[in-house]
């Protein structure tokens, strides 16, 4: 006969599981798990150059090392999204382990084409072009009033980021692993 604490455990383990199968469900379907090297984050973050008074998103945060990073090294308030229910575990457990009383940090279960950008001044992104394509719109007006767009390895095709103050430019930095970042200010 099972008792409370062992139907408990019972429970979280078939729940983990179902959100493994998830993930991997919409890993395999949906979109492609992408991870920023962990030899390049702090040099992204350098480029980055982040402060306390930022508000970083990362569109597709999976695991949240990068806002982990970003967090530890200069207290900029970080929001992370993801659609993946593991990688919102994993990700919100790593938070907890090393920024237990942070209320400037959070990851969301959200639709990152439906996320409304306004309140941020920095957006980071590692995501394939197809989603960079859905997304340019957004991020256009993103960067049109004043934000800065970060993407690693893919550049957003013909983005138009010019608004009536100056010139915006994509800029283009290699980084130690031989892949690009791209620049929108």
């Amino acid at each position: 006969m099972l008792n409370g604490i062992s139907l408990g455990i019972m429970t979280v383990i078939v729940l983990l599981l179902l959100g493994f199968i998830l993930t991997l469900f919409i890993n395999a379907f949906l979109i492609p798990l992408l991870k920023t090297p962990k030899e390049v984050i702090s040099e992204i973050i350098d480029i980055m150059d982040l402060e306390k008074g930022d508000h970083l998103a990362d569109l597709g945060s999976g695991d949240g090392r990068l806002l982990l990073k970003a967090h530890g090294s200069s207290g900029c308030k970080c929001t992370g999204y993801d659609i993946s229910p593991m990688m919102l575990i994993i990700a919100q457990t790593k938070k907890i382990l090393q920024f237990p009383l942070s209320k400037d940090f959070t990851f969301e279960a959200e639709d990152i084409f439906k996320v409304d950008l306004e309140k941020f001044t920095k957006v980071y992104c590692y995501l394939d072009e197809k989603s960079l394509e859905i997304l340019k719109p957004k991020l256009e007006e993103f960067v049109k009033s004043g934000g800065e767009v970060y993407s690693y390895k893919y550049n957003i095709k013909n983005i138009n980021v010019n608004n009536k103050k100056e010139t915006t430019r994509e800029e283009k930095i290699i980084l130690k692993d031989g892949n690009p970042l791209y620049i929108y200010r």
